[in-house]
This record gives C-alpha cells, structure tokens and sequence, in this order.
C-alpha cells in the first residue's frame, strides 16, 4: 500500500516538473481576449493531458484499467489528476497557475500533501517539479513526494519519474510510461 502511494507521488512529481519546464521556456500572451491575461505555455501543455491513461505495457489491452485520469475543471483554471481512479488507493493531485508560476498539490495516500513548483529543464519536453512545501508533514524528514519530471513523447505517450524522500534525502525513484487510453 505503502509502496503503491509512493508511485502515485512520484508520478505527481514528474507531471509537475514538466510544466514548469515548459512554463518557463514560453508565455504567450493570449490573442483577442482584451485583457492582456497571459497564457502559460507550460499549463497548456499539462491540460493536452486531458484524458485517461494506461501503463503502457498494458496499452494494447482493451479492458486495461485507467492508471491515471486527468480531467480540465474550473472553468480551465485547474486540473485534477485521479491516480488509480476508484480504487482503495486513489489519490488525487491538482493542478494549477499562481501568477506566472505553475503549482501542484498532491494529495497522497502517506496523509501528507506535498505542494511542487515548475522548475525550468534544458529539454523543452520536459517539466520539472520541485518541493516547496508540504501540509500534514510533522518534520522535513518523514516520507513525502518531493520532486520529479514529466517528458512528452507525443500526444498518446508520456513518461513521468518521482522521488519519494525520507529523513531529508532521495529514498526511492519510480518511473512511469503511460498510454493514451483507446476508446
């Protein structure tokens, strides 16, 4: 159970490093909306994730269960990310823009909910995440998901890699390969 909630946090950790990556490389103003609000590139790309998603070795099984869904809420402020969707171990990660910056929160199975930062990454198909703080956490060195990086492959693949810490040092890394569910 342990080690399942440790994937999910990493998982969460490299969803994160790839939007600031991506947020940093680009901001572009949005066209026509006479406000003069920016969008960030980085937050575009995490919402091209919408969808549900399977291990990829499990890709070529039609009744494959969804290891990670994505949903836009908020009126598109916002993505929620259910890992392990409706299963005792579901945990859920949220998305979101603090001014320029993008953030994630992830609500962890450990009880802790560790909030990450984009971190700027020399590969533009890269986001980085970053620990900043973390809610629920007694001492810096209990276990919590405390970084990790998303990489786009193309619009049906992606790869994520977290790093769970543990008295205040990398303690496991998982990485993951995940699919574009097929319908």
């Amino acid at each position: 159970m342990i080690r399942l909630a440790r994937l999910t946090a990493v998982f969460v950790l490299v969803l994160t490093v790839a939007v600031a990556a991506e947020e940093k490389k680009t901001d572009k103003k949005v066209a026509g909306n006479g406000k003069g609000k920016t969008k960030s590139a980085t937050f575009e790309r995490l919402k091209s994730l919408a969808g549900d998603w399977v291990h990829a070795k499990e890709a070529k099984n039609p009744k494959a269960a969804v290891a990670i869904s994505l949903r836009i809420i908020a009126g598109g402020s916002a993505i929620v990310e259910r890992e392990f969707p409706g299963s005792p171990m579901e945990m859920v990660t949220v998305y979101h823009r603090d001014g320029d910056k993008v953030l994630m929160t992830h609500y962890c199975m450990l009880g802790n909910q560790p909030q990450m930062q984009v971190t700027q990454t020399d590969n533009p198909n890269k986001i980085a995440f970053k620990f900043i703080r973390a809610t629920n956490l007694k001492s810096k060195n209990d276990a919590h998901m405390h970084e990790g990086w998303l990489q786009f492959i193309d619009k049906n693949h992606f790869k994520s890699s977290w790093t769970m810490f543990v008295d205040g040092k990398a303690a496991e890394t998982h990485g993951f390969d995940f699919v574009r569910k097929k319908k």
